[in-house]
């Protein structure tokens, strides 16, 4: 069974951060063209989740004990990675927040398989506009992995 965390995020810059407290990535060198065409850009202990619109957005980060399976055809954008959280405190804030006040989630500390999943592209008019877009994690303890991308959500782009 999944504990999923909901919030609303403000996606300045088109991205918001998952990073372990002790997190030391840094930010500047994790977004190489391939972290730009995956939409996430990843380091040891932070992953930046890019985001189709520069507003608060809709943020679901599900905590599994196990692998999860999900049914491609639900999302329009998958990715699978990995992040080590070292401390058990995972940090969850957009790019410009304050990380002092910004909200953490206890887990078991070690390293975490990752699914990032965006859903809801089509209902994007433009980035100011109310849309349905939801950017969800889900995180379950394993082995590191290198980030990949399974189905991105321009159909011409593999």
């Amino acid at each position: 069974m999944a504990t999923v965390h909901k919030f609303t995020l403000f996606a300045d810059y088109f991205q918001f951060h998952l990073l372990d407290e002790a997190s030391k990535d840094d930010f500047s060198t994790m977004w190489t063209e391939d972290a730009l065409k995956r939409m996430l850009a990843v380091g040891q202990t932070a992953l930046c989740a890019g985001t189709l619109r520069n507003v608060d957005v809709e943020a679901e980060i599900s905590v599994l004990k196990s692998e999860v399976i999900i049914d491609p055809s639900g999302y329009d954008h998958i990715v699978e990675a990995s992040l080590s959280i070292p401390t058990g405190k995972l940090v969850v804030m957009g790019c410009t927040d304050f990380m002092p006040d910004a909200p953490r989630i206890n887990l078991q500390a070690g390293n975490y398989q990752v699914l990032y999943a965006v859903s809801g592209v089509d209902t994007i008019k433009t980035e100011w506009e109310p849309a349905e877009d939801k950017y969800v994690h889900h995180l379950w303890p394993g082995m590191p992995r290198e980030a990949k991308l399974i189905k991105h959500w321009k159909k011409d782009v593999s």
